[in-house]
């Protein structure tokens, strides 16, 4: 289902892509994050589809991390490619959802998206550290 209309104003996509390019700076890493407004069973199956449909499993080093929000069914997930599993703590990903959760329950999901970007931007450098040839192998916009 596309949504009737975007759900976030020019301002506020805004903030996120540049929370996206901060948290890339340092990083070759890539995040995107994606808004869904169709009915599903499963967000995190959702977000793995859409790391799918939106190729970031096709970076070098698989270190994509796609923040999913479904705002019909109020629903997040986050999805980190394999690359970066293999490294982060074991709890970093419930960091990153509790954060997401506690301000969306505040209806402050552009705050929480955007401490969610930076905190997983603070967890790929230490990783995934910025190299002299990187590239950015991902759009920086988001997704519907």
């Amino acid at each position: 289902m596309l949504f009737k209309k975007k759900p976030l104003s020019r301002s506020e996509e805004e903030r996120l892509v540049k929370a996206i390019l901060s948290a890339e700076q340092q990083t070759s890493g890539e995040i995107r994050v994606h808004f869904d407004a169709d009915k599903v069973d499963s967000a995190l199956e959702r977000a793995k589809q859409v790391f799918t449909k939106l190729k970031m499993h096709e970076t070098e080093l698989r270190n994509g991390i796609l923040f999913y929000v479904n705002l019909k069914q109020k629903q997040f997930a986050v999805w980190g490619d394999e690359g970066i599993n293999k490294n982060v703590p074991a709890n970093f990903w419930d960091e990153v959802k509790d954060t997401a959760i506690t301000n969306f329950k505040e209806e402050k999901i552009i705050d929480g998206l955007e401490k969610c970007i930076l905190m997983s931007g603070e967890q790929l450098k230490k990783y995934f550290p910025l190299a002299a040839r990187d590239k950015n192998e991902l759009k920086n916009d988001i997704s519907y």
